[in-house]
């Protein structure tokens, strides 16, 4: 089982740099895509789904801290 503290925590200190849709096999259901600067120089993508199992994209809940979402 992954740690999903770890696993996110590795985005801490990251840039994002760029942003796009990429469209799935169906052109439905686009997977938001953001190019990330690492804090080591590394350059990743990362995308958002709807689950771990990547059954299609997904949506990021942006706000200020402690709003309760």
């Amino acid at each position: 089982m992954t740690d999903v503290n770890a696993y996110y925590a590795q985005l801490v200190g990251a840039e994002i740099t760029a942003f796009r849709l990429i469209s799935d096999e169906f052109g439905e259901d686009p997977w938001p895509t953001f190019t990330v600067k690492m804090p080591g120089g590394n350059v990743m993508e990362m995308q958002l789904s709807r689950d771990p199992e990547g059954n299609g994209g997904g949506f990021a809940f942006i706000a200020p801290p402690n709003t309760g979402i």
